[in-house]
């Protein structure tokens, strides 16, 4: 019965570190955004400025739409194990 869990339960832990990780980076974010607002939005603008991709917000957007997406797997991934143990 444990194979049935096995691939959905290794990336719903997946998801749950990247969960994780974006709640740090967004804790951490705001912490600095009430201390100085001023040099949190003047980080914004570099970090725009040299990658193009945004500042660490748009990072801990990323993070959780890939958690989103995990979870989303791990449920296929358990409907489909599941439908082939009970076809059994």
């Amino acid at each position: 019965m444990w194979h049935i869990f096995e691939g959905p339960l290794e990336v719903l832990v997946l998801a749950v570190v990247l969960t994780i990780a974006a709640m740090a980076l967004l804790r951490e974010y705001r912490r600095l955004f009430f201390s100085d607002p001023k040099s949190v939005m003047s980080a914004e603008v570099l970090f725009q400025a040299l990658t193009g991709t945004g500042g660490p917000g748009y990072l801990a957007a990323f993070l959780l739409a890939g958690a989103a997406l995990s979870v989303a797997c791990a449920l296929i991934s358990f409907i489909l194990n599941l439908s082939s143990y009970v076809a059994r």
